[in-house]
């Protein structure tokens, strides 16, 4: 059952406040020491990126976008993305994830303004650089999304759905400029996102590079090139990081031993665990727990 949680974590389930309302609205900071990427992920939601201070690295499949104050990005439905501080700089930020569905009911407005940036569209994400008249617009309306929830106004979720489809009518008009002109979409970001589907749901199991290769339907050698490409790593040796991931997670939120947390991330010798966990996190798995209470 645990497993089973982390794996629908990693695969990119939102949590939002409210079920029933599928809306996440978040501001985060990160500093200090941390300059690990997050896992690369995607979901069924639509995301809104905004800098407020520093500079953020985001990868979207093949690109890598640097991001700094005034910059705003847009990620489409089930697209692979993951991002990190760049620089060591405190990078301050905003998140702001929604579902399509969220929008309005309307059939017309549904199949004329949003199916054509989410269904069958050809773009991954659209990015407006700071400075440019659709950045300067769109980042005050997020200003105003973020007011109404930090003050937790009486129906701010209507306030904010009505500022959600401000934003969108900008993205859409920007989408009919450009459009003729680019195809974002790519057989290798859906090879990469089948095989990294596999080590999500896999992990636990004993698999091969040939297993991993299998699941993207390519060749070994281009499943090492696509792993190399997108996150500077083999795919065994991502395997490896996911695991001591996976096993991060379950050491600070359970009392397990860490021969069962190794067992359950697929690393049958508790010794070669320490030694993997120490590398990456620079403290054994009992001093990791225990910073972490």
């Amino acid at each position: 059952m645990f497993g089973d949680q982390l794996r629908d974590t990693a695969a990119g389930i939102v949590h939002y406040e409210n079920a029933d309302i599928p809306l996440r609205i978040k501001q985060y900071a990160i500093e200090g020491k941390v300059t690990r990427r997050i896992i690369p992920h995607w979901h069924d939601d639509f995301e809104l990126v905004q800098v407020l201070n520093g500079a953020l690295e985001y990868v979207i499949n093949d690109d890598c976008l640097i991001m700094q104050k005034g910059d705003f990005l847009f990620v489409n439905s089930r697209v692979m993305h993951m991002s990190a501080r760049y620089g060591e700089e405190r990078v301050d930020a905003r998140c702001l994830l929604f579902q399509p569905r969220l929008l309005s009911p309307n059939p017309l407005v549904q199949s004329s303004f949003i199916e054509p940036i989410w269904e069958n569209s050809p773009f991954e994400y659209i990015f407006f650089p700071r400075n440019t008249e659709e950045s300067a617009r769109i980042l005050s309306i997020m200003n105003e999304i973020y007011a109404a929830k930090e003050e937790n106004r009486t129906a701010y979720e209507m306030e904010v759905i009505g500022h959600l489809h401000q934003i969108l009518a900008i993205i859409y008009r920007y989408t009919r400029k450009i459009s003729p002109h680019i195809d974002q979409k790519s057989p290798a970001a859906d090879s990469r996102k089948s095989m990294l589907s596999f080590i999500y749901h896999r992990y636990m199991d004993k698999i091969s590079l040939e297993d991993i290769a299998g699941a993207g339907h390519v060749s070994k050698h281009r499943c090492c090139e696509l792993f190399k490409n997108m996150l500077g790593y083999t795919p065994v040796e991502y395997l490896n990081i996911y695991r001591l991931e996976m096993a991060a997670r379950i050491l600070t939120s359970t009392d397990r031993s860490v021969q069962d947390v190794a067992n359950t991330c697929g690393i049958e010798s508790s010794a070669y665990f320490i030694k993997m966990f120490r590398q990456r996190y620079h403290m054994t798995p009992k001093e990791y727990r225990k910073s972490a209470h």
